[in-house]
This record gives C-alpha cells, structure tokens and sequence, in this order.
C-alpha cells in the first residue's frame, strides 16, 4: 500500500504515554480508492488497530474521514509529540524483586504453620507489610486467604494485592468488591481490580458509572466545562441522585481509564475547592488512602497540602436533637452533620509522613514519587511573610516540608508538625539535612525535575544542593538543560547551573556557546563573569555575533551596556556589523517577551544610531516592513525607530504600513507613525491639514509631541496650511480635554507657530474664547486680550471682561472702563454688570469706579433700585450710599415704595429711615406701604430697629387725622393679637391714645376695669 498521509499523536495517561497513528493510503490493487486507517496504544503493548474505510472510497472521502480522525483525537486530548508537557512527576520504578532478608521474613510468616501461630492483628500487620513491599510472590497466598479472617484481613489484602500489581488476581478483586464484608473491604477491592484490570475492562467500567449519572451531569461532562463542574463542587452540593461524595470516588474511578483525560483535570481542580466539610470529606479521605495505595503523587501531594493549609473545625461538642455530642461521637455517625476535627486532621498530617518514612526506610521506589508529588506543591506564596518566635523560618509551619528536607538539622516541632523551630545552634547551611539522601542520590533525574518545575526556594535549595554531590550526572547535562537552569528565577538552581558550567571549561577561556549561556541567566554571579570575561577579549567576542546581540539583547541593562562594547569592537572586522544587524532582525521577529522587549528597546536603539549606524541605516528594508507587524507593541516602535534611521526615502514607505502604523491601539506605535509621517516632504504635509490636526488633538501625548515639529515647520513658512489648521486647533480648545495636557500642547502651538495668524485678531473669537466653559479656551483667550483695542468692544463686552476668571483679562478690562469713562457713563446699565462678578476685586473696583466717575445725572431711579435689588450685599450697600448722596426728598417716595418690597433686613431698615421725609401725613402714600408695616411689624426676634422706628412713626401720624389714626388703629388691633407679648404693651398704649383722641371712632379697644373684692 502506498502511504499518502499520516498523523502521529501521543496523550500523557497517568505514568504511561498512548501513541495514535492515523494513515491515508491507497488501496491494494487501485488506483483511486483510498483507506483510512488507525493504530493505538502503549510502548511495548499490543496496539488495537481499527479503520474509517470498512471498504475504499474516494480520495476526497478518505481526506474528510483522515481530519475527522484527527480532530476526534485532539479532542480526546492527543497533541503532537513535540508538544508534549513533560510529565508531572517522574513515574514510579518497578516493584522490588524478592532478595531481601526482610522479604523472606515476611514469605515465611505466610506459611501455613507460621500463619497459625501469629494473632489476627499481627496478620494484618504482615499483609500490610507485604503490600508496602510490593512481593508479588505472595499473591497467590493472600488470594487463599481471602475471607478466613476478619474484614480488616480482606481489607488487607485486597490493598496489597492492587500494590502488588499481579493481574493474576484481578478477578479474586473483582468478587471481592462484590461481596466484600463492610464497605471499606469493598472500595479498596475495587480499587485493587482498577489497577490489575485491562485498559478495556477500565474504560468499559468508566462508560459504566458516566452513563448513570443525571442528565444535566453528563450534559456538563460531555461540553466540557471543567469551571462549572469545579465550581458546583466548591459550593459542596452534589447532583440530582448522585451526591458530591460519591460524585468524586466515581470520579478517580473514571480518571482511571485511558480515554478518558478530562476526568484527571476535574478531579484535581475539584479537590483542590472542595470544602474539608461533611458531604465531602469522607471521599477526599477515602482518596487520599487510595493516591496512598497507587503511589499516586500527584494525588497524594495536592490533599496532604489541603491537610497542611485548611485550618480544622474548631468545634468541641455538636448540638443534635438529642442533646450534647463531643466532636468526635459526632463525626463517627455515618450522617454525621460535622468532619475534619483537630484531632482528624492532625492524624492525617501525621499519617503522610508515616507512610513517608516507612517507604523511605524500605528504600520503595514508590518514595520518590510520593514526595516529589507533596514538593511540588509548595510555592513561595504561600509560605509566612513574618516568623514569630523561634519559628525557624517562612516555612516552618510546613510539616511534611521539614520532615523530607530538614530531618537532620536539628530543628524541633510541635505534635502535629505544623511548627518548626530551632532549639540550640543552627546547622550548616552547606550541609545535608535530607532525610533520605541516599535515595535522592540514586535519582537525580527527580531532582532535576524539581529544579525546573518547582515555585518554591527551600525545593530549589535541597534539590540543587543535592545534585551538586553527584558528580557524574552533572557532568553529563545537556547544553540545553543547562541554560533553561541559568535562566531559573530562584538562585539556588541558577547558582548550580553557572558552577556546574565553570567546571566544564574552566581554568581555560569559555568560548561564545558558553558566555551566551551565562548572558541569558538570572544569576548576577554569571553575567558578571561574562561580562569579565568579555571585557579582558572584546575582539575575540565580537567575531561571535550570535553572543553580540545576545548580550545586546540581555535581560540586565549592565549587560546590554556591554553590547555597546561587542558592537563597537565589530566595527574593526569587516562585514561583522552586517550580520549582527542580520542576527537582531533574527532575534526582533522571534522575540515573545513584551516586558523584556520594552526593557531592552532604548539600548539596542542606542547601538543602531551610534557604532552600528552604517549597517543598521542599510539593513533590509523588507525585513524592517515586516517587523512593523510584529505582534508585540515595543517590537513593532523599535521597528519604526529603526525606519526613522534608514538611508531610504520616507517617501518609500507603503501608505498600507504608514495607515497601518497610524491605526496601531498602542500610543508609542502611533506616536512613531506620526513621526514617520512628519519626516515626508514638506509639499505633501501642506495638504494633509486634516490629518495633522487629528493628530494635534489626539488623547495621547507621545502622538502630539510627534506631530510638534511638523507643525512648528510648516505653521510660520505656509500661510494657507496655518490658517487652514487654526479652526481645527481652535475646536480642541473649546472642547473638554481627550487626554491629559492637550489644551496645554494646543495653546503652544497657537500662540507660538501660529500667533500671526489672521484669524486670531478677530474680535468675535475673542468674545467666544472668554465666554467659554473650556480652561484651555479661556488661556488663550487671556494670551490673546492684549493685542485687542478697548474700543473694538462695547461695554457690555468690558463688563463681561471684568467677571472673567482670569486675572489678566479683569485688569484689561479695569484699564478699558479708566480710558473710557464717558463711554461707560453712558452704558452705565451695561457697565453696572461689574458688579455681577464672584471676584472681590471686581466689585471692589465697580465701588471705587462709579462712586468716582457717576454723577448725580448719571444715577437713574431704575439703576439705582437695581443696585439696591442686587443679590450681593456689596452691591446693596453701594447703591443706598448712592441714593443717600444723590436721590432728593422729593423723590424720595417713589424710592421707598419700589425698596420696600426687598425682603433683606438691612434694605427694610435703611427704608424706614425715609419714613419720616417721604410719606408723612400722607395717607395715600401710608397705605402703599401697609404691606412693609406688616412685614416690618410681624417678625420676630429680628429687625428691633426698624420695628421700632416704624411703631413710633405710625403712632407719631395717627395724631394728625382721624382717616390716617383709623388707619394706624387698624394696623395696631392686628398686630396686637399676634405679636409677642413686649410689644403688646406699646401697641395698647398707642391703641388707648387713638381712642382718647378721637373718641368718635369705632372702638377697636374695650377698656375693662379689675372687678373688686370684698374685704
């Protein structure tokens, strides 16, 4: 058969890796019929084979059902194999062969005879052992003894035999799982048959328990939806017939077949939310016994850290309908309402170390996986800021951390292992205080793998420190293995890999491969020693220009600094310039880090304008075209730097990439575009107003400051461009701000390049920049008042003038009205708007101006109650002092009867002080102002003065006539009812005069004499 296509993915599964071949071929015996055809399984397994053509088809078919097979397989979660994430933790070794001293004990005690002689919990304890050894020679006999003992010996069993791995016995498990004496027996039974079973019999039982799940389950399941599955899981409430508990021991059971990817990233993200709560935590704890049997790190590492961080219920006794329960009668009922205790919790914690411990003391291969799965877990983040105490460090309260790294470092803690401390003297820190070197040390692939994937210091510190003593193995790392360790952001694992690199060459001179590698470290250490190394031999380096633009293009500025060096070195070696220019393109077009790019970009700028001038300005100028679309923002601005730079034209450049630039949603992209824009001819700039002005009114500042030169250029050599973008400008003043500063840049360029244009000495421009609600309109209307004349304005534009804001344009406006007088005398109305104004100086100007320059002529009735009517009291006061001074007695009454009306007290008062002069022994006149008596007369508590001149004066005029007395009479019979109780006593005495006087009037006042007493 003829091979057309083919595709080769791979799916990480647990500690194995499933391999997937799918081929297009032609058909034996044809010409165009085609099969589509797939392989699957392990490495050293028998792989199933199946195809998508029972019979040939078509070539077009054969291609649809080949990338409908592709896609069902990534959707299943097969990749490329390049793109393979390296496994999470390294997988377990295979069991340990019978040779032992120890082992043979153990085979012994399963003779019949010795079995006999031994008690029921010392055969548990010896089936436990053997499962904790891994001796498959005993399968056979604790098949045998299966059901002969308590539960607890069937639980025993059934747990060594599933860590025994002998698939002999897979189906022994599976009946124990159906009939088992207790529920414990049955779980690990099934537990034990999962990892003796077959992948068919596995994914066959995943199907199983999927299929009876509710509706809406599988509908989320099936989608996909590993956040809403979390999240439902995280509230602790479970699904219709299927609660959250069991939800979850399903769930590993599923995350056990080899189809079925999705049910491992659920179960993790879901133990890693799930509430430490009743509902739930009896799974995570019959869970965390099973990752215990299956040496399932990953498992055991993510609940054991749980253990660790999740404080306990603190709770000492539970209420319950029949009384008062301690904690721990509680939590023992099978529908206990409460879980996870102190006393819980600390026996877990204790319990991880234990089985720990024990593995290590056994040297089982099943340590190592064990406690790289709790490592990895640890993350500078979470460790204490602040120590207390004699808490050894920001990790003491860690405690499997401390038992696997610091057992011999002389620490002390308390029971549950959650506080470290020291007692005495501290350790060396160079020393290993490891629990178990020994078997780091026959697996230093686990600590390498801890050094590349761990987020914690103290890993990085053991894990480095660890290595460095096996010798041989550093010895042999890979270049590339070496500097993903230089590039490490913890010291610890970057200061091994810088000395493990020294060995390889030193006493003698690193060449380039090697400085290259110490350039990109994180160490200070490394890049120093390149640096030193580089400066002793700049010539020798330069020839290298793959380590020029790596040193060039370093993370730390010191050494980009250096690169300045390499660059001017390479000047003396013909074409080199050229082809590091080359090597940064290169570089540019590959670069995936924004910060660093951003970093970096002013330096490697520097090097191009300066000693890598003549090479950059001729560098390809169809790379530079396709660097300006490089997905990161400061790539695509070091680009357009470097065009700003270029020998070509300007004119050169494509309208497409200048349009594309100009549209860039980074600021300092468009900000360059502008530049590049502003550096075409001057002729073509001239007819592009609309555009610079967009730019000049642009939110960003970088962009304003581009388009600055263009502007400044052209404004004051072309009249037509300038009067053409003054409108444009002027918009943006009168316009609330887009960005910070624009007013600021608007008002530079219209009163520095474009101050001589026409359109500025426009009278009416003025009046609209003044008048506006805009800060920046109102600045340059400020900058532009002086080159004005008084008399191109009316008063009434002076008195606007004077209520402006701005102090400047105030003072012009106080100098108009001094050059002016007469003009303001005869708009006076107008000019009385001064006194409008909310500044001080202003009304203080209007007091002093028109008390000075108005005459008696001048002063109207009108104005003058205008004044008096105004809402500041400046203003009042002004315009009584200016009827006092200018308004005759007899006119005086005409005054008093408009005033009269003002509700203030001070214009009420200065009112009754013309009482006497404007209105007596006039009866018409009195009777206008009764509505001021009953004001004047009614208030309470206020205006004594003017109550009192009016009482007086009233009382005063009802002497001269009976009409003006029933008048007065009239008033005071009202005022006497409803006044407070100090004036009534005036009003009767004025009330009784009225009556003695002119008796023939109606009595308004009954005089009743005291009654008498007999004695």
């Amino acid at each position: 058969m003829k091979l057309i296509r083919t595709a080769s993915l791979v799916r990480r599964q647990k500690d194995s890796i499933v391999h997937c071949e799918i081929e297009l071929c032609l058909a034996p015996g044809a010409s165009d019929r085609y099969l589509v055809n797939l392989r699957q399984g392990r490495m050293g397994e028998e792989w199933r084979e199946t195809t998508r053509t029972p019979q040939p088809v078509a070539l077009a078919d054969a291609e649809t059902l080949f990338h409908l097979a592709v896609t069902e397989r990534t959707a299943q979660g097969f990749v490329d194999p390049a793109d393979l994430a390296p496994a999470s933790i390294p997988a377990a070794p295979p069991p340990i062969p019978v040779s032992a001293e120890a082992d043979r004990i153990l085979l012994q005690r399963l003779e019949p005879g010795s079995w006999r002689q031994l008690a029921q919990a010392q055969r548990n304890r010896t089936i436990w052992r053997v499962g904790e050894r891994r001796l498959a020679a005993a399968v056979p006999t604790l098949v045998g003894l299966l059901e002969r003992g308590d539960a607890m010996q069937d639980y025993c069993i059934a747990w060594a035999i599933g860590r025994c791995g002998d698939a002999g016995a897979a189906e022994a498990m599976q009946q124990l799982a159906a009939r088992g004496a207790s529920d414990a027996v049955r779980r690990v039974a099934l537990h034990a048959w999962l990892m003796l079973a077959g992948p068919d019999a596995r994914r066959d039982h995943a199907h199983a328990l999927v299929a009876d799940w509710p509706h809406d389950l599988r509908e989320t399941w099936a989608q996909g939806e590993i956040d809403a599955l979390v999240a439902r899981a995280a509230t602790g409430n479970g699904w219709r017939n299927v609660p959250l508990d069991a939800w979850l021991e399903q769930l590993d059971q599923v995350a056990q077949a080899d189809d079925q990817p999705l049910a491992r990233r659920v179960l993790l993200a879901a133990l890693r939310a799930v509430p430490l709560a009743a509902g739930s935590f009896r799974a995570v704890r019959h869970l965390f016994k099973m990752a215990e049997m299956r040496a399932d790190g990953e498992l055991f590492g993510l609940l054991q850290r749980r253990f660790e961080t999740t404080a306990h219920t603190a709770q000492r006794y539970v209420h319950t309908r029949t009384g008062y329960r301690t904690f721990a009668e509680e939590a023992a009922r099978p529908d206990s309402t409460v879980a996870y205790g102190v006393v819980t919790r600390h026996y877990l914690l204790r319990r991880g170390w234990r089985t720990l411990r024990r593995l290590g003391e056994d040297a089982s291969p099943d340590f190592i996986p064990l406690a790289l799965g709790i490592l990895a877990t640890y993350d500078d983040r979470d460790a204490n800021v602040r120590t207390a105490g004699r808490i050894v460090d920001r990790y003491g309260h860690w405690p499997l951390f401390n038992h696997l790294l610091r057992a011999r470092a002389g620490l002390r803690h308390s029971a549950s292992g959650l506080s470290w401390y020291h007692d005495g003297a501290r350790p060396a820190d160079d020393a290993r205080h490891d629990a178990f070197p020994d078997l780091w040390d026959r697996h230093p692939d686990a600590l390498l793998w801890l050094m590349q994937h761990s987020r914690c210091e103290g890993v990085h510190a053991f894990a480095a420190r660890a290595l460095a003593d096996n010798a041989a193995y550093c010895a042999a790392l890979p270049l590339a293995t070496l500097r993903d360790l230089l590039r490490s952001p913890y010291l610890p694992t970057a200061r091994f890999a810088f000395e493990t690199a020294r060995r390889r060459f030193e006493p003698g001179v690193p060449d380039g491969e090697w400085l290259l590698l110490f350039v990109q470290s994180t160490l200070p250490q490394a890049q120093q020693y390149a640096l030193d190394c580089i400066g002793r031999a700049p010539d020798l380096y330069a020839a290298d220009a793959a380590l020029v633009v790596a040193v060039l293009c370093a993370p730390a500025e010191t050494v980009r600094r250096q690169g300045w060096i390499l660059c001017q070195a390479a000047l003396k070696l013909p074409g080199q310039p050229d082809a590091i220019v080359l090597r940064l393109l290169d570089w540019l077009d590959g670069c995936t880090d924004r910060d660093a790019a951003a970093a970096m970009a002013p330096d490697i700028v520097w090097a191009l304008d300066h000693p890598l001038q003549p090479a950059a300005r001729q560098a390809p100028y169809e790379r530079l075209l396709m660097l300006v679309r490089h997905p990161l923002a400061p790539v695509r601005a070091l680009a357009c730097r470097w065009l700003l730079l270029h020998a070509a034209p300007a004119s050169s450049l494509p309208p497409a990439v200048l349009a594309t630039l100009l549209r860039d949603p980074d600021p300092a992209v468009r900000a360059l575009g502008v530049q590049l824009f502003g550096v075409l001819p001057d002729a073509m700039l001239a007819t592009q107003v609309d555009l610079v002005a967009v730019f000049a009114c642009a939110p960003d500042a970088q962009v304003r400051q581009a388009i600055g030169p263009v502007i400044a250029r052209l404004a004051p050599a072309d009249a037509a461009f300038a009067e053409q973008l003054l409108p444009a400008l002027l918009n943006g003043l009168f316009r609330a701000e887009t960005g910070p500063g624009m007013h600021a840049d608007l008002l530079s360029w219209i009163t520095g390049p474009l101050a001589h244009t026409p359109g500025l000495a426009d009278p009416d421009l003025l009046r609209r920049l003044l008048a506006a609600r805009s800060k920046g309109a109102q600045l340059l209307g400020a900058a532009l008042v002086d080159r004005f004349d008084a008399l191109q304005f009316d008063v009434a534009d002076w008195a606007a003038f004077g209520r402006n804001q701005n102090v400047g344009v105030r003072r012009w406006a106080y100098a108009a009205f001094e050059a002016h007088a007469e003009r303001a005398r005869a708009q006076l109305e107008a000019a009385l708007r001064l006194f409008d104004s909310r500044f001080d100086d202003t009304r203080a100007f209007a007091i002093r101006y028109f008390g000075a320059v108005c005459t008696r002529a001048d002063w109207t009735p009108l104005l003058l109650v205008s004044l008096c009517d105004h809402a500041d009291p400046a203003a009042q006061r002004f315009g009584r002092a200016m009827i006092t001074a200018h308004v005759d007695v007899a006119d005086a009454a005409d005054f008093m009867l408009k005033l009269s009306q003002h509700p203030t007290a001070n214009m009420q008062l200065f009112v009754s002080s013309w009482l006497e002069s404007a209105s007596a022994g006039n009866l018409d006149t009195l009777r206008r102002l009764e509505p001021y008596f009953l004001t004047v007369l009614s208030q309470v508590n206020r205006g004594r003065t003017a109550k009192s001149r009016v009482q007086d004066f009233l009382a005063q005029q009802a002497l001269l006539s009976d009409d003006i007395a029933a008048f007065v009479a009239r008033l005071f019979a009202r005022q006497v009812v409803t006044v407070a109780i100090g004036d009534k006593a005036r009003y009767i005495e004025a009330l009784r005069a009225i009556q003695a006087r002119y008796p023939h009037l109606p009595a308004v006042l009954t005089v009743q004499p005291p009654a008498s007493t007999s004695p």
